[in-house]
């Protein structure tokens, strides 16, 4: 079983309609792909517009074709252009395997 943890960050075009219209573009991307998503928490410190996204499948190549989905439906959204993807892509079981820290 696989997880993929995603920031997305749009360029910045900083508009008074941002919240809303990032708020209304995370809902799209939670009812489209079923995932996880959020507004990440420098929007609301610094006004910079990014999206948290995270999925988990029993397929790893499902998870990376998914990001790129996201990304893609981010990009044809009309909200902006993706600036820079931050991934994470792990295997639970890999954590079973690694020993204990004290």
């Amino acid at each position: 079983m696989y997880f993929v943890v995603t920031k997305l960050t749009f360029e910045s075009q900083a508009t008074s309609r941002d919240a809303r219209e990032l708020s209304q573009l995370v809902d799209k991307l939670r009812q489209r792909f079923k995932i996880s998503v959020q507004i990440a928490d420098e929007f609301h410190k610094s006004g910079v517009a990014a999206v948290v996204v995270a999925a988990v499948h029993s397929q790893e190549e499902h998870l990376s074709k998914l990001i790129d989905d996201i990304a893609d439906s981010c990009e044809n959204s009309g909200f902006g252009r993706i600036h820079s993807e931050s991934t994470i892509l792990e295997d639970f079981e890999a954590f079973a395997d690694e020993p204990e820290r004290v």
